[in-house]
């Protein structure tokens, strides 16, 4: 019965159960947001005093310390932008990561592109505008760079 049952395998791979069903170069909002919100959060601490930022993330900031995202240097603070440097064992699920990062946004501000306005707008007014919009992390990536360097975000 195995034999016959292997005969009529197909050859061409399938969507693995692992990214439920998506195609491998599947970009998720989820991706994307929390990539504008690091980057944000790293220019945040750049522009504006890193004591007090950090300190306006209020409760969940313990979370980007323990996950290693936000990390206390000699100068301040950095953020790690290589997730692959981060302790994601240290929260249940990345929802637990982008609540923190949540809040950096909505109690922290930008300030450094013409009018100040709140870290939650900014993320907001680039999800508005990108959502869905490229089709791979290396262009996402090289978009959010722009617009958090005050660009227009287009490649």
């Amino acid at each position: 019965m195995c034999t016959a049952l292997t005969a009529c395998s197909t050859s061409e791979p399938k969507p693995g159960p692992e990214r439920g069903g998506l195609p491998p170069d599947y970009v998720s909002e989820f991706w994307v947001e929390r990539e504008v919100m690091v980057r944000t959060l790293d220019r945040m601490l750049t522009e504006n005093d890193p004591e007090e930022v950090a300190e306006n993330i209020t409760g969940s900031r313990d979370r980007l310390f323990d996950t290693r995202i936000l990390q206390k240097a000699e100068d301040g603070y950095t953020v790690e932008l290589d997730k692959d440097e981060w302790r994601t064992e240290e929260v249940t699920s990345l929802a637990k990561i982008d609540d923190a990062l949540i809040d950096a946004m909505e109690f922290n501000e930008v300030t450094w592109c013409g009018e100040t306005v709140s870290g939650e707008e900014f993320v907001d007014a680039y999800m508005d505008e990108f959502r869905d919009a490229l089709d791979s992390q290396e262009e996402y990536t090289a978009s959010i760079d722009d617009y958090v360097d005050c660009g227009d975000g287009r490649p």
